[in-house]
């Protein structure tokens, strides 16, 4: 049979409290006391009972994952890397499908008022605007909550999102560089991101006399001076005289890339986003009072001319 902590404090002429306290390194143990007790354990092949110790906590050792599809590329590298972080941690990462269902985030959250798990770190779903009715659920759960990349408003919790202004004009730069004199907007979207990104390039656009055109419904761009299309993903194939340049995050669909001359793609930095959630969530598991950073923006990987 596996040698337990009682074992260990027969052995040693002491009680469990004190035995329990010296494996953990406990300085309220004297050191000779915990060097004896560490040497017993070895040559006893004492290991810990981990879900004990959990249970003593209050821990279960579950962190949850919460996003909407594993085929959504963003989400699947952002699951990769919090694997990854997670189990250095210490901690099994648990993945919770909300399939972009404001409805079913909530099911999900309901259960972490039972606190079937220590943490959780939530891509909300595309148009956050419809979960703003959640705002009290997530602001009220016993463990802590980190938003990834999307968020809402009046949320207590911390964000760990990407830089989206300083991108948008960066890549406004480089479509003037190449020749546009106009530009047409389709940061598509009901949550902030869409929206900072959009008000990012007006400001910008307006900084420099350039014109600012809402995205035709028919995909038809017909202006006379070069323009350039600013969009959250290159997936569409405008038409038109025009000349056309793109400015996408993230990527471009090859059909898309024959309607523009030219193409810059901000890749965002989704592994350094799971690295700064992971490392504030754990901040949070280790003293719930810690003052963590309210919003978090993370500069993008890399920028890629197509």
């Amino acid at each position: 049979m596996p040698v337990t902590i009682h074992d260990l404090a027969k052995l040693a002429g002491l009680n469990a409290s004190t035995i329990s306290r010296a494996l953990r390194n406990d300085p309220r143990v004297r050191k000779s006391t915990r060097e004896l007790v560490r040497e017993l354990a070895r040559r006893h092949g004492y290991t810990p009972n981990l879900p004990a110790r959990q249970l003593a906590a209050g821990r279960t050792g579950n962190i949850w994952f919460s996003f909407g599809s594993p085929q959504a590329a963003i989400e699947l590298e952002t699951a990769m890397a919090l694997n990854d972080l997670v189990t250095r941690g210490k901690y099994d990462l648990q993945l919770v499908l909300h399939n972009n269902s404001p409805e079913r985030l909530r099911q999900h959250l309901n259960k972490l008022c039972q606190k079937v798990a220590d943490g959780v770190l939530v891509i909300p779903p595309g148009d956050t605007d419809a979960c703003a009715g959640l705002t009290g659920l997530v602001n009220s759960l016993p463990v802590p909550v980190i938003m990834v990349d999307r968020y809402w408003a009046e949320l207590e919790c911390p964000v760990v999102t990407s830089d989206n202004r300083e991108p948008v004009r960066r890549m406004i730069d480089r479509c003037v560089e190449w020749g546009a004199r106009s530009f047409y907007l389709e940061y598509a979207g009901s949550n902030p991101v869409s929206r900072n990104r959009a008000e990012a390039a007006r400001a910008c656009l307006a900084e420099r006399n350039l014109p600012v055109l809402p995205y035709p419904d028919s995909g038809r761009i017909d202006n006379e001076l070069p323009a350039a299309v600013l969009g959250n993903s290159g997936s569409f194939t405008p038409t038109g005289r025009a000349e056309l340049y793109g400015a996408f995050f993230d990527g471009c669909d090859n059909s898309a890339l024959r309607s523009f001359r030219h193409v810059i793609v901000c890749r965002q930095n989704f592994p350094a986003i799971a690295e700064r959630a992971a490392s504030i969530l754990f901040g949070l598991l280790h003293d719930p009072e810690a003052e963590a950073p309210a919003f978090t923006e993370i500069p993008p990987r890399e920028f890629l001319e197509l």
